[in-house]
């Protein structure tokens, strides 16, 4: 058992049915590279019909994707914890939001051929599916971040559009990304929704420690510096998606 006082709770939101593609590789990775640190991660899994409770149980929420059919089923539990989250947003605990989830958290959400669903309104966006699947390497710049690139694969069919107070995750390099203004995914606070599905902790070992970093900083309310790992392998990773096609 760690010596270390440092302890994070992660709240994964509903893996039962928002888990796919890389989504467990995430939590893995925030809890290695936490646990290489000394730092003790658990993880509670809110699955359906789960309460999440007081808003500051939490140091950080993961939000994943999945299907369409998944993320209809899976916006009424979530509408339930909608109040919390909303809490927990504007006091700056971290969350990140993946392909469906990051739909889920805004405005509203459109799929093709069905009737527009509300979203927990996390995000101040709207995304309305096209006819298309969208997909490939991507690659983008963040201003927030000190080694600013960010690389991964998405996998997507929609067009998601910014409104005020929220700014974009990245600014495209390379990709679809949101679609209309070569910008990725959208960021208020420490909120964080993108379409890269690619195990983007793994790729991006410096977003990961963003995430580790905010959710120790917003806990223990000062800056707590992390340790500096060996990513080699890690950022040979991120080089080769950076220079593919």
């Amino acid at each position: 058992m760690s010596k270390n006082p440092l302890k994070l709770k992660v709240a994964y939101l509903y893996p039962d049915i928002m888990q796919g593609y890389c989504d467990n590789a995430n939590i893995e990775v925030f809890c290695k590279r936490a646990k290489w640190r000394d730092i003790d991660v658990d993880v509670q899994e809110i699955r359906t019909h789960d309460k999440i409770g007081s808003p500051s149980k939490f140091d950080f929420y993961y939000l994943g994707g999945s299907n369409t059919e998944a993320m209809n089923y899976c916006i009424k539990y979530l509408k339930g914890n909608q109040e919390e989250l909303k809490i927990a947003t504007l006091a700056f605990v971290p969350m990140l939001a993946v392909n469906c989830g990051y739909q889920m958290i805004g405005n509203y959400f459109q799929p093709h051929n069905k009737p527009q669903t509300e979203g927990i309104k996390l995000l101040n966006i709207n995304s309305i599916a096209g006819k298309k699947f969208r997909y490939g390497n991507i690659s983008g710049n963040c201003n927030f971040l000190k080694s600013k690139t960010i690389v991964g694969f998405e996998n997507h069919t929609m067009t998601t559009h910014l409104f005020e107070d929220t700014n974009p995750f990245l600014i495209l390099q390379k990709g679809f990304g949101n679609n209309k203004d070569k910008t990725e995914g959208a960021r208020f606070n420490n909120i964080i929704g993108t379409y890269i599905v690619s195990p983007i902790f793994a790729q991006n070992p410096n977003l990961c420690d963003f995430f580790i970093a905010a959710s120790l900083r917003v806990k223990y309310k000062c800056k707590i510096p992390l340790t500096r790992l060996c990513d080699d392998i890690e950022w040979y990773s991120h080089e080769f998606i950076k220079n593919s096609k």
